[in-house]
């Protein structure tokens, strides 16, 4: 298997879920993800977003509310929603706190 690239959607991904840390242990929805933005507002993730860190092999998706499943209450029927894997978890606690990628401006010179 190859590493995946930190890209900075994947970097803003990964912070958001150290931000959120009830969604390292359960399903969820794309949209309970809230990744900042370029202008730093958070907003929730999309499914596209998702999908990128399924092909990282951080998420994969899993089926959530199924009947019999000891839900207290009743979801409709079964939801598409998303879980982080073992190698997801390690990811975020590996995340750096500024993207690495992003250049460093300053008056000195290194």
């Amino acid at each position: 298997m190859t590493i995946p690239y930190l890209t900075a959607v994947r970097f803003h991904c990964l912070r958001a879920f150290a931000r959120q840390p009830s969604l390292l242990r359960r399903p969820f929805l794309a949209k309970e993800l809230k990744v900042e933005s370029r202008n730093g507002v958070l907003r929730p993730a999309t499914g596209p977003t998702l999908r990128g860190l399924e092909k990282a092999g951080w998420v994969r998706r899993a089926i959530w509310g199924l009947p019999g499943t000891g839900m207290p209450f009743q979801s409709g029927g079964p939801i598409s929603a998303w879980e982080l894997t073992d190698a997801g978890r390690e990811a975020v606690a590996a995340c750096p706190d500024t993207f690495p990628g992003d250049p460093v401006y300053s008056g000195e010179r290194s």
